[in-house]
């Protein structure tokens, strides 16, 4: 009998299944999601899944925001965690914040404070920290200071602007409803319920929750999908990611309505793919993942994750 696969490692095979989608042709993908054991091709996932890995490599031994740090310094540095023919590039936040701690070793000084970093390149490396925090604290860690604390300085390693910190923290809210067993529909309504209550309640962030009105409306989910505009902003990409996700029966709707915001646009499938991959555990998305280029060293480090027990 087969290992049921942990939830760590489901998370991370439909992440790195959802970004290497991003590089195939569209005949290439429907083949995929149609008859994976009939795929020939490699999948070929990139840095959004290799910053995952190390967030997730240096979490299992426990939160060090340096340690942390010092994961992000040596996949950029000595590409560790992203092995031959994976896709890797660095996004500019990204790179400007891990030059900034190169220099001055300061990890509540590494990240970017502009309004550039209000940038959707956080939200995929965040979704292990929403495992890792709801292992830690449960579904309420919410009103937990020292967990949204965690969440906030993991995420502003890099991205430190309060537009992307508050988007970081709707969806780990959301996704820490999932792990709680609750439907996408009520997991989005309360996890969302929850973020504005709690982000309401502190001036940094309160100016920020305009940019999520859309998403609190109760008919969000039947907005027309050229309604949601993609801009390389946290909030809009967020919204792509809900409608997708609130819009699906099961991986494959998922997956395909993560596409029809466009093929550009590598965040919303590989995080749809992700969450999707968690909430419907099909047998799809872990034979698709036999394709996977170093797939080895994506059960390494969740096996890992799992064996020490920081994970879900």
């Amino acid at each position: 009998m087969a290992k049921k696969q942990s939830t760590i490692q489901s998370l991370m095979f439909g992440m790195a299944v959802g970004e290497s989608m991003t590089q195939l042709t569209t005949s290439q993908k429907d083949n995929l999601l149609k008859a994976p054991s009939h795929f020939n091709d490699i999948l070929s996932w990139g840095s959004q899944t290799s910053l995952a890995l190390t967030t997730i490599a240096s979490l299992s031994r426990g939160y060090q925001l340096a340690d942390v740090m010092n994961h992000f310094q040596n996949w950029y540095k000595k590409r560790q965690f992203a092995p031959e023919q994976t896709l890797q590039r660095v996004d500019e936040v990204t790179k400007q914040a891990l030059e900034n701690y190169n220099k001055n070793r300061d990890t509540l000084a590494s990240g970017i404070l502009e309004d550039t970093a209000d940038s959707e390149n956080i939200l995929v490396r965040m979704l292990p920290v929403a495992l890792y925090l709801h292992h830690e604290y449960g579904v309420s860690f919410i009103n937990d200071e020292v967990a949204m604390l965690t969440l906030h300085r993991i995420a502003g390693l890099t991205h430190n602007d309060e537009g992307a910190l508050v988007s970081v923290g709707m969806l780990s809210l959301i996704v820490s409803q999932l792990l709680d067993g609750q439907v996408i529909r009520d997991a989005v309504e309360n996890g969302l319920a929850f973020g504005f209550e709690y982000y309401s309640r502190h001036k940094v962030f309160e100016a920020e929750l305009s940019a999520f009105e859309e998403l609190n409306l109760p008919d969000f989910a039947n907005i027309p999908v050229n309604h949601i505009k993609l801009n390389g902003r946290s909030a809009n990409t967020l919204e792509a990611i809900i409608w997708s996700l609130l819009n699906s029966n099961n991986y494959t709707q998922a997956i395909e309505n993560a596409f029809l915001h466009g093929h550009a646009n590598s965040i919303v499938p590989t995080v749809v793919s992700a969450i999707a991959a968690v909430v419907y555990r099909e047998d799809l998305v872990l034979q698709a993942s036999q394709h996977l280029v170093a797939r080895k060293l994506i059960v390494s480090v969740t096996n890992q994750a799992e064996r020490l027990g920081r994970f879900n």
